[in-house]
């Protein structure tokens, strides 16, 4: 699935299997061209559906929908203010600073309910309405806080979702780092866009860490099998499906996703290597 129309428009209802099909689709695009651009909120909403299938999306579609017929026709405008204006103002989109933990934030159908959310679900939103307008939007390599890169008018504008659409220059983002203990020095590749499928995978992975620090093995592996099912040629995926899996003593599980990943095809040499490595390693633990 590529461009920005979301799903839906056509009246239908995203359930389970349709919701595994816009994955499987994206996974497709994907495996052509790594740097596809995504239709992202509505793959977030896929993963909505198939981590809680009771979702209703049909008010977070129409969301989308109004989003970008608000956005239309603003291609001339100042990008930074007319973004903060619809999604901080207008919509009331804001960071949860006070329960930011909370899984639910990094849900998008419960994000855009709430209007609250982690940087990476806002960031989603922010760039769905970007594109909607016209301008080039991704998310940014960024360490640790998620932000976004949209190039318009007035040239290139970074934007924090998290903290009501700020825009932030060099400054902010050396701040930023600080904060985060990650220095201050502001590198060429904290300006780089990441690929679409990045941005959903990172999403994905802060309800995977949130799932496994509260030891709830199973939902994290229901998460990771989600993440690869988008991503199926991502060797640290599938490495680290094994290896859980292989922590906890399913260690036919674990040899099993080995295997499946390097019948597949998938992978560089060094990955793969390093792989047939671990099979070997807990194939002994069969015996």
């Amino acid at each position: 699935m590529t461009g920005n129309t979301p799903f839906g428009n056509d009246g239908t209802r995203m359930t389970a299997d349709t919701a595994g099909a816009l994955l499987d689709s994206a996974a497709a695009t994907c495996s052509a061209d790594p740097l596809a651009q995504l239709d992202m909120a509505s793959l977030a909403l896929a993963f909505s559906v198939l981590e809680r299938p009771e979702t209703d999306t049909d008010g977070a579609l129409a969301h989308l929908k109004a989003l970008s017929h608000r956005l239309s026709g603003s291609a001339s405008a100042q990008p930074s203010e007319v973004l903060r204006e619809v999604m901080a103002v207008e919509f009331g989109y804001a960071g949860d600073a006070d329960t930011y933990d909370d899984m639910v934030n990094a849900d998008l159908a419960a994000v855009i309910e709430r209007r609250r959310g982690l940087p990476v679900a806002l960031g989603i939103l922010y760039c769905h309405a970007a594109r909607a307008a016209g301008w080039d939007a991704g998310g940014l390599s960024f360490p640790a806080h998620f932000l976004i890169r949209v190039d318009g008018p007035g040239g290139r504008h970074i934007i924090d979702p998290f903290n009501r659409g700020e825009a932030i220059d060099a400054g902010g983002m050396r701040a930023l780092l600080r904060q985060m203990g990650a220095g201050d020095e502001l590198k060429g590749e904290h300006h780089q866009l990441v690929p679409d499928r990045h941005v959903l995978l990172r999403l994905q992975n802060n309800i995977k860490l949130r799932r496994l620090r509260i030891n709830d093995i199973e939902g994290g592996l229901a998460v990771l099998g989600r993440m690869r099912r988008l991503a199926p040629d991502l060797a640290g995926l599938a490495m680290e499906e094994a290896a859980i899996l292989a922590e906890g003593g399913a260690i036919l599980g674990a040899a099993k996703a080995v295997r499946g990943f390097l019948e597949s095809g998938f992978g560089r040499i060094d990955e793969r290597s390093e792989m047939e490595r671990f099979l070997a390693s807990i194939e002994t633990r069969l015996n």
